[in-house]
């Protein structure tokens, strides 16, 4: 599923168009377009985050990594406006994001441009402008030939294409995606992460990833955040590789270097964290 949603028309962020999406004024943008500074959420008594600070520069492509149920996504939810912070401060955020979930969430009875077309549609757009504006979408992630098909009539993969399409067609300045390729299979995944690399290093708008695939991370993104299990904390704060993102990348050292060092993170925090509860167990009291 994709949502795109305005923000207030007083912050900023960066989209640079292809053919028919146009562009903002880049001279207009700050060098950071999305932060969290020492932010916490709470939900009851339940900590899910705690005191996370990531800056998140204009036009960046950053992955979040940790354990299932850790707060990922309860960060994502934080930059994307649909949770507030408890505590700390949510600042920078841009005039439009959207969301591109793991379920494409297609409508059936409507085709792929029609799909696509659907925010522009809600946002009231006349036919014929967001009707190009799709296709020109479409054609971004090579699915112009299949614009008049339904959803039935199309793969997982072209389905998940077409709601990338969706997410980038209202021009978005922040694409969050919340595990996007999760449910599809090795082939088909490699070949999607290769599209949305390119896609993004062509129209270089700013995205943030959630993620339980380090590889993934590490091949998509410039920065990995690993973060420790529930409540989330930053552990780990990791540039990427800058090689050319071809398809021997995924068995280079330099990669297979940068996923050694987010997995041994990542594995440190979880022991950490086993730890600790085993000795509170054993006392009855934190271990001092």
């Amino acid at each position: 599923m994709c949502v795109a949603e305005p923000m207030h028309a007083n912050c900023r962020g960066i989209y640079s168009g292809h053919k028919n999406f146009g562009r903002m004024n880049s001279g207009s943008l700050t060098a950071t377009s999305l932060a969290l500074q020492d932010a916490s959420k709470s939900f009851g008594s339940v900590v899910a985050v705690e005191r996370v600070s990531i800056a998140f520069d204009r036009g960046s492509f950053v992955a979040l990594v940790g354990p299932s149920g850790c707060g990922k996504t309860t960060i994502l939810r934080m930059l994307g406006g649909l949770e507030d912070a408890s505590s700390g401060q949510i600042s920078g955020t841009a005039a439009m994001r959207s969301f591109c979930f793991q379920e494409p969430r297609l409508l059936p009875w409507r085709s792929l441009l029609d799909n696509v077309a659907l925010p522009l549609e809600l946002q009231g757009i006349a036919r014929r402008d967001r009707r190009m504006r799709a296709a020109a979408a479409l054609e971004m992630v090579r699915l112009g030939e299949a614009a008049e098909r339904f959803p039935d009539a199309v793969s997982g993969g072209m389905k998940m294409r077409a709601s990338l399409a969706r997410a980038l067609v209202s021009k978005p300045d922040l694409l969050l995606l919340d595990e996007p390729f999760g449910a599809l299979d090795e082939v088909t995944r490699h070949d999607l992460d290769a599209e949305l690399r390119q896609l993004w290093e062509r129209e270089r708008f700013t995205a943030v990833l959630v993620t339980h695939s380090i590889p993934e991370a590490a091949y998509l993104a410039e920065r990995v955040v690993v973060f420790s299990p529930r409540p989330a904390r930053v552990v780990l704060d990791l540039q990427t590789p800058t090689d050319p993102r071809r398809n021997d990348f995924w068995t280079s050292e330099t990669l297979g270097a940068c996923v050694r060092t987010a997995s041994g993170a990542l594995l440190a925090a979880i022991a950490s964290t086993q730890g600790v509860a085993e000795a509170r167990g054993t006392s009855g009291e934190p271990p001092r």
